[in-house]
């Protein structure tokens, strides 16, 4: 059985292959290709690449050749097998009380394949992608090709249709009653079927994930995944299929998604100063953030689940729902009271956000909505008691569809000290730089705004002014005996 975390190291060790399809159309892949494994023994199987192979049939005799270093690529034969099935691909098992939805994963799952065929089938044949859910249990079908007919399956109703990968699919939904599954015998389950319209096709490119998501829309629901495969099953007779390139992924159309090492995205954010929502940490899913629906709605700025929309001045989350969550990795400058300020909107209610602090509690801020306007944007305040070092923050939102811009912190002490600014030390401007002349040795130089936010950190005792606007700031120098203030006048 797979396990969650093998999951993920077998998409890394499959990405240099995955890749290199991309480079090409599916229906260009027609190389023959020769040895590996074969199978005869009704069973799953575990491969070597991380995927798995199942082999089953209920007559006379069948067989299944799974192709070495090709991915999901596979040879199926069968000679009067009575129900035949053959399939490749993802495997999760029925024991594992974690194993993923379609929506737990870290992207979309997408199939790519090319294949010739040979022989026939008695009364019916599917071949594209087969799979099972668990709970609730349903038994899943996306065909793109048949030896003998693409109509309405056994036993099923048409419900519905959807346009996925440039062409139509027929939906059918079905109810089997007493009979086997992955689970046991004499059970209850749905059967759905995608069938494709307009023709028939040997190679493509299947979006599953968008399948399960047309079905929902259907009212079908699927849950826990069993497993999800490129697959041939038919009635009988006999023949062979050869699946000469086949392959599947956990990701978007552009390949898979690859876990990172839990990191700042830019630099570790410094407070007092902005957080720009949109720079959460990488690391992805459940690592630092967590997005109910795993699609980036807004198509903007990063490219994994978080819904990132595009403002006037840069960027917002959007599209969020109760429960989501992003984290930033934050140095906090010295221990401390802060103002907090963020900026929100919220067209349906008040915008509501916690503030976690390395897995404790912090703060809650509450906005103001504007009935159907999300982009009306209004500032929540509050504040926050922070100890010095660095933290983890994590930002949860308390109700859907909240959008937030930034959050703004500000020293309550640097604030006050704004207003007592003493002059400890020289300050020479070139227009481009300010230098620090003082006979104490400098630790530390920076400046801040009238309001204590952080405008720049030097280099040594020389501040880069070049691209902070005109404006009256304040110089603060950090020595070995204290900290000096100093208010400077930027005109340029």
């Amino acid at each position: 059985m797979r396990q969650i975390p093998t999951l993920i190291l077998m998409i890394l060790s499959l990405v240099s292959n995955v890749f290199s399809a991309f480079a090409v159309d599916p229906c260009d892949m027609d190389t023959k290709l020769s040895g590996g494994t074969v199978y005869t023994e009704k069973d799953i199987y575990p491969l070597d690449n991380g995927f798995n192979c199942e082999l089953w049939y209920k007559g006379k005799s069948g067989k299944v050749t799974v192709y070495d270093d090709a991915d999901c690529a596979f040879k199926a034969e069968w000679n009067e097998s009575g129900d035949f099935i053959a399939r490749v691909g993802y495997f999760w098992g029925k024991e594992e009380d974690d194993t993923p939805s379609y929506k737990d994963l870290d992207g979309d799952i997408h199939a790519e394949y090319s294949y010739t065929k040979t022989g026939s089938s008695y009364d019916y044949s599917l071949i594209g992608i087969y799979g099972w859910s668990k709970d609730p249990l349903v038994e899943f079908y996306i065909c793109d090709d048949s030896y003998n007919r693409m109509t309405d399956p056994w036993n099923t109703t048409k419900i519905g249709s959807a346009v996925i990968d440039g062409a139509t699919y027929n939906i059918y939904k079905g109810t089997m009653i007493n009979m086997s599954s992955v689970l046991g015998e004499n059970m209850n389950f749905t059967q759905v079927f995608s069938i494709r319209q307009g023709g028939t096709r040997q190679c493509g490119h299947i979006s599953v994930s968008e399948h399960f998501r047309a079905w929902e829309k259907l009212g079908i629901k699927t849950g826990p995944l069993y497993d999800c495969k490129i697959a041939i099953e038919t009635g009988g007779n006999k023949g062979t299929i050869d699946y000469h390139y086949a392959t599947m992924w956990i990701g978007d159309e552009n390949g898979p998604f690859i876990p990172e090492e839990r990191a700042p995205f830019k630099d570790t954010i410094l407070i007092p100063g902005i957080v720009e929502t949109e720079d959460y940490d990488k690391g992805g899913y459940k690592v630092s953030y967590y997005d109910s629906d795993r699609i980036n709605e807004g198509e903007s700025y990063r490219n994994d689940g978080v819904d990132i929309v595009e403002i006037p001045d840069g960027y917002a989350i959007g599209y969020t729902k109760t429960g989501e969550w992003l984290e930033y990795t934050v140095n906090v400058e010295s221990d401390g009271v802060y103002n907090v300020t963020a900026n929100m909107a919220n067209g349906n209610s008040a915008p509501i956000i916690d503030l976690i602090f390395d897995g404790k509690d912090t703060c809650s801020l509450t906005g103001k909505s504007v009935k159907n306007d999300w982009d009306t944007y209004s500032l929540a305040t509050g504040k926050v008691t922070l100890t010095e070092g660095t933290h983890t923050m994590r930002l949860v939102f308390n109700n859907n569809y909240t959008n937030i811009d930034f959050v703004k912190f500000k020293s309550e002490s640097s604030s006050n000290k704004v207003n007592e600014v003493v002059s400890e030390f020289e300050t020479l401007f070139d227009g481009k730089t300010i230098k620090i002349v003082s006979s104490d040795d400098v630790k530390l130089v920076k400046m801040i705004d009238m309001t204590g936010l952080l405008v720049v950190v030097g280099t040594g005792n020389v501040l880069n002014v070049e691209n902070v606007a005109t404006g009256v700031y304040v110089v603060v120098v950090v020595t070995s005996n204290d900290e000096h203030y100093k208010k400077v006048n930027i005109v340029k």
